[in-house]
């Protein structure tokens, strides 16, 4: 059928087939398992891969920090904790929950932090104020995974926990002690605090950004791409349309030439092939009213031609009639025959005493 007749027509193909997902893809994201076909299906295709991408680092990280944590047995019940909340969200993520993984990514990453800090018998130490500047990885995570203005809410919730945490939990010595390079309290605390803050919020602002610029490069390369496919798909689909109206041409030029054998070929598009199939049946339906026509010429023409040899009977000169041509007057020339044979033999005398 079509495939044979036209090998080069696929109006409806678009672009190659991608390239085979990477495995962690195929086992973490679910944007190998689900049709892509607007751009919020591919955007959240994107978003669950880089979340795939996210979390197999992350356990990587946990891993090769459990090496070196064996001996400390607060960070090592954070990096499992971590681990199993890394679990879970690439068991949502697999199944289709791209923002709910999404949001237990930044709470797993988040707690993984917090749970480490207040696991710690000796309060808040200076050591642990660096600590907070971590927690900016989730403003970031934030701003990729979830809708960008999230990155605001994650920076302000992670600064109003900050800012819970120097105030409500115990301080250590070596706190305390820093207090005496500050001329007042206060002022110690908006120095300690105001570095994770700002950088919280400077991050929000830069991934907001970025990821704005990114989302409208991908639109634009999207569409770009979608363009590229139509244009694709109507360079093939005209170039079928220009092959199926030649065939067509070539089929009714055959028929005004008198062969009404041939036959439209099945047409490579719908529209075409209904357009066909209704002229062939035209040309079906035309050939046996052309053959009854053909036969009726010709009936009408042995007519004729038996009238003439009738007249010229009827007046008593010589008749020649028409010799059998395959019409239905066959056999009335044939019993004319015998009719003419009869009436040319000489007849019997009377017996005699017949009056």
């Amino acid at each position: 059928m079509y495939p044979s007749m036209y090998p080069s027509m696929s109006p409806f193909t678009a672009s190659p087939p991608p390239p085979r997902a990477p495995w962690w893809l195929r086992l973490a994201s679910s944007s190998t398992h689900r049709p892509l076909q607007t751009l919020a299906d591919r955007e959240l295709a994107r978003r669950s891969d880089l979340i795939a991408w996210l979390t197999l680092g992350l356990l990587v990280a946990t891993l090769l920090l459990a090496l070196i944590a064996l001996d400390d047995r607060e960070a090592l019940l954070s990096l499992v904790g971590l681990a199993l909340g890394l679990g879970l969200v690439i068991i949502l993520n697999r199944l289709g929950l791209v923002t709910l993984a999404g949001i237990l990514l930044i709470a797993v990453i988040a707690g993984a932090i917090w749970g480490y800090m207040l696991a710690s018998p000796l309060g808040l130490t200076m050591g642990q104020l660096p600590n907070y500047d971590l927690l900016a990885v989730t403003v970031v995570v934030a701003a990729s995974v979830l809708p960008r203005i999230s990155a605001f809410l994650v920076a302000a919730l992670n600064s109003a926990l900050i800012v819970a945490d120097y105030l409500l939990r115990p301080h250590h010595a070596n706190v305390v002690a820093d207090a005496a390079l500050y001329s007042s309290v206060t002022q110690q605390t908006i120095s300690l605090l105001v570095r994770p803050i700002a950088l919280n919020l400077v991050l929000a602002v830069v991934a907001y950004l970025w990821v704005r610029g990114a989302d409208l490069a991908i639109r634009r390369a999207d569409r770009a791409e979608e363009f590229a496919v139509l244009e694709y798909r109507e360079v093939q689909r005209t170039r079928a349309l220009e092959d199926g109206m030649r065939s067509v041409r070539q089929t009714i030029a055959r028929w005004a030439h008198g062969d009404l054998q041939g036959r439209i070929p099945p047409m490579p598009l719908p529209l075409l092939q209904e357009m066909g199939d209704d002229l062939n049946g035209f040309i079906v339906a035309f050939s046996y009213l052309s053959n009854a026509d053909y036969h009726l010429r010709r009936l009408q023409g042995e007519v004729s031609k038996l009238t003439v040899a009738l007249e010229q009977w009827a007046q008593g000169r010589a008749a020649v009639l028409p010799t059998p041509s395959g019409t239905a007057l066959d056999r009335v020339l044939e019993l004319l025959a015998q009719l003419r044979r009869r009436a040319s033999r000489p007849s019997a005398p009377p017996p005699p005493g017949a009056s």
